[in-house]
């Protein structure tokens, strides 16, 4: 038969497991454990526009981004 455990079990065996590893494992596994809650839960835009703002093209940023370099280059 099938044991049941609480989330509270299941919280205290994974920290039991985790106690074991060594930094650079558990620094692992803590970044899989992000990019999985990331995947799961999606990625939230990193700025929002207001509302009638039209956010710019990837043409109009890469026209930014030379501009800048070549008015950046001449110093």
């Amino acid at each position: 038969m099938a044991e049941v455990k609480t989330k509270k079990e299941t919280i205290d065996e994974i920290v039991r497991e985790a106690k074991k590893l060594d930094k650079l494992e558990l620094q692992i596994l803590l970044a899989k454990l992000r990019v999985r809650k990331m995947r799961k839960d999606g990625v939230r835009p990193a700025a929002r526009p207001r509302r009638g703002v039209k956010p710019p093209s990837m043409e109009e940023i890469d026209l930014w981004k030379h501009e800048s370099r070549k008015a950046h280059a001449g110093k």
